[in-house]
């Protein structure tokens, strides 16, 4: 009987730690920063591709990002672009294509020819890979793909482990009216003012903010705290420019070379916020 309860009790335990490495809490743990994937290990592998994914994975990342379009019959599939072109070599547009179009398209011989024959993936294929693995970061290029995102996210049980982004605060918006309890991130060029805070924040009620890197400072990371959103920075791929904003307090950092990015948060702790006394 204790053998069975040690047991038991171990089992919980580990159980509990699964829980806390996969649950998405947008402001990490103090002195933590998120190492997110930009397009899977897109450094390293042709981006927005399973081979990228896979190989972020092994890297070890909090997240992978990658971006979301749909076909004209209604499959979402994972392309950063709207045409297919720079990616695929074939000069066409996803919204004109159907699913079995763009299925045949080679996505990683542009990359090297080690990657001949990479597919575009769908949504579903991505998420029912990262399940367990990895958090994921959804980015919706364009509107049409919210319904869908939203009941594959249910269907698989990761409202724990996903955040949808976008540059359209709209398409944040239905997110929100579809399922409250999934969390977002308004992608921004730069953060701005407080105003400005204010008004993404009326606009969508999103969790996080992702601004591009190169304006973020301290005090734009702190007011967007202090207005309950996490800050989540795009997209850095050399090691002086993530100390800089690590130092700044960000959340989360998207990289294409998680590996460097991880080592350096290794190296660094991001400053614990000072309470008042």
């Amino acid at each position: 009987m204790k053998l069975f309860t040690s047991s038991l009790l171990a089992f919980a335990l580990s159980a509990f730690a699964c829980a806390t490495v996969f649950a998405v809490d947008l402001q990490p743990p103090q002195g933590s920063v998120r190492v997110i994937a930009h397009r899977g290990a897109s450094g390293y592998a042709p981006e927005n591709t399973m081979a990228a994914f896979k190989k972020a994975v092994e890297m070890g990342p909090d997240m992978i990002e990658f971006d979301v379009h749909r076909t004209i019959d209604g499959k979402i599939v994972v392309m950063h672009d709207d045409a297919t072109l720079r990616t695929t070599g074939v000069k066409n547009s996803l919204a004109t294509m159907t699913y079995d179009e763009v299925s045949k398209l080679d996505a990683g011989s542009s990359f090297s020819k080690d990657f001949a024959g990479e597919k575009v993936p769908t949504l579903s294929e991505v998420l029912e890979f990262a399940k367990g693995k990895v958090q994921v970061n959804i980015e919706i290029k364009a509107p049409g793909c919210e319904e869908e995102t939203v009941r594959l996210i249910n269907k698989l049980g990761l409202k724990e482990t996903a955040i949808v982004s976008s540059f359209d605060h709209n398409i944040i918006k239905k997110i929100k009216e579809l399922d409250p309890e999934i969390k977002t991130g308004a992608l921004v060029g730069d953060i701005g003012s407080a105003k400005n805070i204010d008004s993404i924040i009326e606009n969508c009620h999103p969790d996080a903010i992702n601004p591009r890197y190169l304006n973020v400072s301290k005090s734009q990371v702190k007011a967007a705290h202090e207005k309950g959103l996490a800050v989540n920075v795009y997209t850095v791929n050399d090691a002086v420019t993530m100390q800089r904003l690590i130092k700044a307090g960000v959340d989360g950092i998207f990289s294409n070379y998680p590996d460097m990015l991880k080592e350096v948060v290794g190296k660094m702790k991001k400053p614990a916020a000072k309470t008042a006394e």
